[in-house]
């Protein structure tokens, strides 16, 4: 508990919100009453991180996992992004490098529409030859520290710490991305990850607003906390942190990007 208040305190985004003596001598009272110390933690996270956390318990993996999908649309090739659990990224990565293979478009569209939570890396892997070379975005911390995203060869890192390789070489054209109040989180790091690519626009609605980085720490009882500790900043250098609007509204965003393509 200790470990997970030393994470609050140190990384939060908004920490100096907090009276931390206070918050940890409350938090700490409650050990005895499991149900008090899980309301109290989730306030002290909403506090000190914002909207993006909370605390949850810990649940096994059930299910198929959700894959990239690939499909014609007229002219234009449609990638569209689920949401990715960590233990099935090389999965994810494997579908979109299978997809994609061989495959080239005049037009491409990256529908991350619903596409909430999970691990960003999986989907910025699949759509690794369209994102291009070098910096694509970066975790951007309270004291204004960068991590960057970068994209080498296919391979995905967050700083100095490859993340995953998706499909390697170049898919050169115009890029639309589809974007609703739905997508959150890893889906937003899609949509901030291709501002400022030349050739890029975003159709749609502004995303949920969990355009932060996140940090999780084990708790007692099975618990797992997770705070925001950094926010999303795009390869020009803008920060976001909040929702990502579109370049084009449009209720019928997919019709908007074949149109306007």
């Amino acid at each position: 508990m200790t470990a997970a208040l030393d994470l609050l305190e140190g990384r939060a985004l908004h920490a100096d919100r907090v009276d931390w003596a206070a918050a940890r001598a409350d938090v700490l009272g409650a050990l005895d009453d499991p149900e008090q110390l899980e309301l109290k933690l989730f306030h002290l996270v909403r506090q000190a991180g914002g909207p993006h956390g909370g605390v949850r318990r810990a649940r096994p993996a059930t299910g198929a996992p959700d894959l990239p999908r690939v499909e014609e649309q007229g002219e234009a090739v449609v990638v569209t992004l689920p949401a990715c659990a960590e233990h099935t990224a090389r999965a994810y990565a494997d579908a979109a490098r299978a997809a994609l293979d061989g495959r080239n478009a005049d037009r491409w569209i990256v529908d991350v529409r619903g596409t909430g939570g999970g691990s960003p890396w999986p989907l910025l892997a699949a759509v690794a030859p369209l994102l291009g070379e070098g910096e694509v975005g970066a975790f951007v911390d309270r004291e204004g520290g960068r991590t960057p995203w970068t994209v080498r060869d296919g391979v995905v890192s967050s700083g100095a710490s490859p993340q995953l390789q998706g499909p390697s070489g170049r898919l050169a054209g115009p890029v639309s991305v589809l974007t609703d109040g739905n997508t959150a989180d890893a889906g937003e790091a899609v949509a901030v990850a291709f501002r400022g690519r030349p050739d890029a626009r975003s159709y749609g609605a502004p995303t949920l607003g969990f355009s932060t980085g996140v940090e999780s720490a084990p708790l007692p009882g099975g618990l797992v906390l997770t705070v925001a500790t950094s926010r999303f900043a795009d390869r020009t250098g803008r920060v976001y942190g909040g929702p990502v609007a579109p370049d084009v509204p449009s209720d019928d965003p997919l019709s908007m990007a074949l149109w306007d393509l």
